[in-house]
């Protein structure tokens, strides 16, 4: 009887131990991951080594790229994640159920728009496209994986928490899912061939878009923070399609509408959000 107490008090330790293990990597893996997609994603800016931003978008064959003051909000997500990664990585929220059910889905998504930043800043021109536009599959997956954990249990966090943990990965969750979208556009446009005028995977593409941001913004309950990167985006799409050459009115109308409509539901939408 002893020694089968003394083998099960092994047990229990050596799960204790997988646990605290498994919890420490979490942690890393969104500590380091977090600065590195800013890293990454900052290096071709300020060198001559590797595309910048605008390069890449330059390769878009799409009517979907937005007015270009509309990509500044990465720097607030940057600076918000580095802080959820902080947060996170405290010991004393090392065990917290929270941070173990949203910590692997955070960290997955970072690591994918760090994988997205390699692709697109060095990436050769055969893989670029796709490689990016399948990169945000994972991202996308992930980050609002964590978001809807995140508002399911906000309860749990206290008023700083929600500011550093709660917004800023509903920031990062709201932006890559309209991105994602905007990746996927030219390899759409190539699909359909030439026989088929632009614009018409363009308004596709831009209305799967947004019914994929109504449906989450609704599953989250009305997160205004999941939100508020999606309209950013329309407000600043709907700017260039009507006001930029070359001129899309289709576009910058639907952008309108879509950016009113996700508006009024994140505004309104008052309810737990969905399993």
């Amino acid at each position: 009887m002893p020694k089968a107490f003394d083998s099960l008090q092994n047990m229990a330790r050596k799960q204790i131990m997988t646990t605290h293990h498994e919890d420490i990597i979490r942690q890393w893996l969104n500590l380091i991951a977090a600065p590195m997609m800013w890293i990454l994603s900052t290096l071709p800016q300020i060198t001559d080594w590797g595309r910048t931003a605008k390069e890449f978008s330059d390769t878009h064959n799409s009517l979907l790229v937005p007015y270009g003051i509309a990509f500044s909000i990465w720097l607030p997500i940057f600076i918000g994640c580095i802080g959820y990664a902080i947060i996170q990585g405290k010991t004393a929220n090392r065990t917290r159920d929270i941070f173990r059910t949203t910590g692997w889905w955070t960290a997955g998504g970072f690591i994918s728009v760090c994988l997205w930043a390699l692709i697109s800043g060095w990436g050769s021109a055969s893989i670029l496209l796709w490689g990016t536009a399948l990169a945000f599959i994972p991202t996308v997956y992930c980050l609002v994986k964590a978001m809807l954990g995140l508002t399911r249990n906000k309860e749990t966090l206290n008023r700083t928490e929600r500011i550093w943990v709660l917004v800023p990965i509903s920031l990062i969750a709201g932006w890559t899912s309209i991105a994602i979208f905007l990746n996927w556009t030219p390899i759409v446009i190539g699909g359909f061939g030439s026989s088929v005028p632009d614009i018409v995977p363009n308004m596709i593409m831009l209305g799967v878009a947004l019914i994929w941001a109504l449906v989450i913004t609704r599953r989250s309950g009305g997160n205004v923070a999941y939100a508020f990167p999606i309209i950013w985006g329309l407000g600043w799409l709907a700017f260039k399609a009507l006001t930029q050459n070359p001129t899309s009115q289709p576009i910058g109308i639907m952008a309108l509408i879509g950016f009113g409509v996700i508006a009024s539901v994140a505004l309104f939408t008052k309810r737990r959000p969905q399993a």
